[in-house]
């Protein structure tokens, strides 16, 4: 991993209160073309009875595209729950026509027991899961846990222990009846990611991601240590990362990095006068992570940031940097994508449209596509008019998701949004 960290301003003047963003670039080498670790998953499937039909039939023919993915070294297994779990394939690189025809005698059921799922795919890579290996429990749902463990703090806990155990969980959610929180939350306590997939004709390009990601893992358990020094009377990170305050600071979890991938950090600083021109120290960043590529090891970089003050400078002169500056309006309105959502949420979707209408002007300075920014001007007007609904919720909390981690993970059909 090289880091990399840039400032919007690297000069501020003295005996004036002042605010900093600093960006932490996290690049990722190349994965490797051959030699990547081996990948153990359990894919972990819904078959509640909302799910008979098309949704089941397209899930299970997206499974069996990701059997036929694997490489020799590579290994699957399949459980499916409602409110029985059943283990249909064990964890082993499997013929793919023996693993299509096992699949076929899958049907719909009852409630849906998540939790009941999940730990099955916990316990089949505990006792079986490799330790080179990439570990991940992927989790398809349509539905609300209501059997088995549905207290959404609980989960996480099971989701964030396992992770301790370098098993990562994948949460994807189908259709516009599943609880994005939730899944959202378990996925980042598991360190993988999470998924909006739209419909039947979504299912394969979600799964092809997923494992194109798990083929392409090059560092796990990425972290930044944010470490404010006593010129800095506060700090925010903007994005949407699990966040844990250790000594001196708050760390970022980051979960894992592809091949060439870039990962974003962006922290705020509210920086106190300084009392003479000179140098300023800002904080430290302390980042760590798990290479996967030859043997496998622990890393850790340590960055200070540093700014320069300055006597008689008219700081509103100076433009800021305009890639970091491009990259806090993106997460800016992605936070008024959430604000928003929460706003529909409690039906209050006059309060939403506005939040959406008022960042218009940063998504317009972020340098984002016509097509991204005429939805968003539509998702204004929808919601002043109540014309909004179950899927709409979906497709812009995951938005909001892939703007503040900085992975675009969208598959909903934008020919939908009118």
């Amino acid at each position: 991993m090289q880091p990399i960290v840039k400032l919007d301003r690297t000069l501020v003047a003295v005996e004036v209160d002042q605010t900093v963003h600093v960006m932490l670039e996290l690049v990722a080498p190349p994965a490797p073309i051959a030699g990547r670790a081996p990948i153990d998953v359990v894919a972990v499937l819904d078959r509640s009875g909302s799910m008979s039909g098309a949704p089941l039939d397209a899930v299970l023919a997206a499974t069996n595209m990701l059997v036929r993915l694997l490489d020799a070294d590579d290994r699957i297994a399949v459980v499916t729950f409602d409110d029985r779990v059943d283990m249909v394939l064990p964890l082993s690189h499997h013929n793919p026509a023996a693993a299509e025809q096992a699949l076929a005698g899958v049907g719909s059921g009852g409630s849906t027991n998540l939790s009941g799922g999940w730990l099955k795919g916990l316990e089949i890579l505990s006792a079986h899961g490799r330790p080179g290996a990439v570990k991940r429990i992927l989790v398809l749902t349509d539905g609300q846990a209501n059997a088995g463990i549905v207290d959404p703090d609980a989960l996480c806990g099971l989701a964030s222990a396992a992770k301790g155990q370098r098993i990562t969980t994948t949460m994807v959610g189908f259709g516009d009846a599943f609880d994005e929180r939730l899944l959202a939350a378990m996925a980042d306590a598991g360190g993988g990611n999470d998924y909006w997939c739209a419909g039947v004709d979504q299912a394969p390009q979600v799964f092809s991601a997923e494992f194109a990601g798990l083929a392409s893992v090059v560092a796990q358990n990425i972290s930044a240590e944010i470490r404010p020094t006593d010129a800095a009377a506060n700090c925010l990170v903007l994005n949407e990362y699990p966040i844990t305050a250790v000594d001196g600071g708050m760390q970022v979890a980051l979960g894992d990095a592809y091949g060439g991938e870039c990962r974003r950090v962006i922290a705020m600083f509210e920086l106190q006068a300084a009392d003479q021109p000179g140098p300023v120290h800002v904080g430290d960043l302390v980042i760590r992570w798990v290479n996967t590529i030859g043997q496998v090891a622990l890393h850790t970089v340590t960055v200070p940031v540093m700014v320069g003050a300055a006597a008689g400078v008219d700081i509103d002169t100076v433009a800021p940097d305009p890639e970091v500056t491009e990259q806090v309006n993106v997460l800016k309105v992605a936070r008024a994508r959430k604000d928003a959502h929460e706003a529909a949420g409690r039906g209050d979707y006059a309060a939403a449209s506005q939040m959406l209408a008022a960042a218009l002007p940063a998504f317009e300075a972020s340098g984002v596509g016509a097509a991204e920014l005429d939805e968003l001007r539509r998702d204004a007007v929808r919601l002043a008019a109540d014309d909004w609904h179950g899927r709409d919720m979906k497709r812009t909390y995951s938005t909001m998701r892939s703007e503040r981690r900085g992975r675009k993970q969208r598959f909903d059909d934008p020919g939908e949004v009118a």
